[in-house]
């Protein structure tokens, strides 16, 4: 009873991929075209009309074919509450009726009066060394049981073909599962890495202006909530990074001041485009705590993003001291290089470059 409502369900339940789609389609013309091509050897070319009667009846065998095999076979295959040696028993089960009801369609055809003359149970061949047709009669039930073999095996094919793409279709969705769960994990170190920067800041200004402090709590708190919305998906708009980034520069400015002086040029065609989360933060959380904090002097920063060949590039650029960049652990830079590689495979990449007093970190994507 189960096993039956199971199947139910699965046939109700049905929603066909486009792939899946395409491939019963190819499973039609590889029918037709393998059936036609058993038949041309018996036929010659003073018959021309049998030709369009062959391709005529094997295109509507064909097409119940795959009509039996995706009512009948695909719900038990795709059925994964019930065990194993039940789904296969209910599957060589379904598979001889599939191949009994497509041995009566194909016999039915041959008997009607517009397709009789593609019944296979009279065959005459004609061979150059003889004038005398060879004329081949065949029984019934030898026809019957020939066809039904016959379509055992084909519907033994298509299963084993199905189950095939249903295992690469496991595997593709497993590796994507696994993909995401990453990049969710690699997104969520960035939390308590900011997190712990963000309130060193606060514990600054506590003893230097309380005012300012209240003042900056108020702004992390801002933050924050951007930040908890957007570590929810792996990938944002550039718009939305520059909001979450722009909280976090006027929070360092309170704590650096004149220290810390930054530009922003963003093409404007470039704000929808999506990169992964947090990315852009985590480039000038980079600048500001390796480049500029540890400075005396004044530093800037400059933020740009355009487009380039047939992608478009982000470019972080900061001033140093001594020709050197503060020492760190470069956890958000090789957390944002994972993340790349995982997301795009090659088709975007960080550069790093050191030269005299400045140092720059520009994130290129090769795609649009």
């Amino acid at each position: 009873m189960t096993t039956l409502t199971t199947f139910r369900r699965n046939i109700a339940a049905d929603n066909c991929s486009s792939a899946y789609l395409w491939a019963q389609l190819f499973t039609m013309l590889i029918y037709v075209g393998y059936f036609v091509a058993y038949t041309l050897p018996l036929l010659t070319p003073e018959q021309p009309r049998l030709y369009w009667l062959f391709l005529v009846k094997y295109s509507i065998e064909a097409a119940c074919f795959v009509l039996l095999s995706h009512v009948l076979l695909r719900p038990v295959l795709k059925a994964d509450n019930i065990t194993t040696l039940k789904r296969w028993s209910v599957f060589i089960l379904l598979l001889l009726v599939a191949a009994i009801l497509q041995t009566i369609v194909s016999y039915f055809l041959s008997s009607i009066e517009v397709l009789k003359d593609t019944d296979m149970s009279k065959v005459t061949v004609v061979t150059d060394k003889s004038d005398t047709p060879l004329q081949m009669n065949f029984s019934t039930s030898f026809m019957l049981v020939a066809l039904m073999t016959s379509f055992s095996l084909m519907y033994l094919v298509w299963g084993a073909g199905y189950i095939a793409w249903q295992s690469r279709q496991a595997r593709k969705a497993l590796q994507q599962q696994m993909q995401q769960a990453q990049l969710q994990q690699l997104t969520n170190q960035l939390s308590p890495h900011f997190l712990f920067n963000a309130f060193n800041s606060i514990r600054a200004l506590i003893f230097e202006d309380q005012h300012k402090a209240a003042d900056t709590v108020t702004r992390l708190s801002e933050l924050f909530r951007f930040h908890l919305q957007a570590h929810l998906q792996p990938e944002s708009t550039l718009a939305q990074e520059w909001q979450l980034t722009e909280q976090y520069l006027a929070i360092e400015q309170v704590r650096l001041e004149q220290r810390l002086q930054f530009s922003c040029d963003i093409d404007s065609s470039l704000w929808q485009h999506k990169l992964p989360t947090l990315s852009l933060l985590t480039l000038v959380e980079n600048a500001v705590k390796h480049g500029i904090a540890p400075n005396i002097a004044p530093g800037k920063l400059c933020i740009s993003a355009e487009v380039a060949g047939k992608g478009w590039q982000l470019k972080v650029t900061n001033t140093t001291a001594d020709a050197t960049q503060q020492a760190g652990t470069a956890t958000g830079l090789s957390n944002l290089r994972q993340r790349l590689q995982l997301m795009y495979a090659g088709k975007a990449v960080l550069q790093l470059q050191q030269a005299d007093n400045q140092f720059s970190a520009q994130l290129e994507f090769n795609h649009v």
